[in-house]
């Protein structure tokens, strides 16, 4: 669950200013940068994970196996569906409301804190909620780049499942299922 709330909450605050771009900034690069959030989510987890692998273990070493490299590959795998919100929620924003608040001397960044993240946090909350979820239940990713030792709810399941020790697999399982389950109703 911990790791969960921590890609959920890394891939949130990435996901805000690329769907602000795409939203109120038309242009090729940032029309791209909203696309390209797009291919994570269509790649295996086992393709990006063993490509942060190969990084990792090339280039970065001290990263390999921590739950930081954890949470990028859940970013990467992820991003889309919390731009996805985020990017329905600012369409509902008005520029004009942005506009005014700047007509009185607010800066940019002043005008996004007081007028825009209010409006859109329910969007970015629901995002959050349904990364939470995706990560809750993935397994190839975490499989390969987690640190050793450490196990979620997913990997749990599978140990147990692969195991033959059922009845422990169904108890995660209704514990992975109940945790899932409070985003989607909230």
């Amino acid at each position: 669950v911990s790791i969960a709330l921590a890609g959920a909450f890394v891939t949130g605050v990435v996901a805000v200013p690329i769907a602000y771009l795409s939203v109120r900034v038309h242009s090729r690069l940032t029309t791209f940068l909203e696309n390209a959030t797009y291919i994570g989510f269509a790649l295996p987890g086992i393709a990006v994970a063993l490509g942060l692998v190969y990084f990792a273990s090339t280039y970065l070493g001290f990263l390999y196996q921590t739950t930081i490299l954890l949470v990028f590959a859940y970013v990467i795998l992820f991003l889309s569906p919390a731009v996805g919100t985020n990017h329905a929620s600012l369409l509902q924003v008005a520029p004009k409301l942005e506009e005014a608040a700047r007509s009185l001397g607010k800066t940019a960044i002043e005008v996004f804190a007081m007028v825009t993240l209010p409006l859109i946090s329910r969007g970015a909350l629901t995002g959050m909620g349904l990364v939470f979820v995706l990560i809750m239940k993935e397994l190839p990713a975490t499989l390969i780049l987690s640190p050793i030792g450490f196990t979620t709810l997913a990997t749990d399941v599978w140990s147990s499942a692969s195991e033959v020790f059922y009845t422990q697999a169904a108890v995660s399982s209704l514990l992975l299922l109940s945790m899932t389950a409070i985003p989607m109703i909230l």
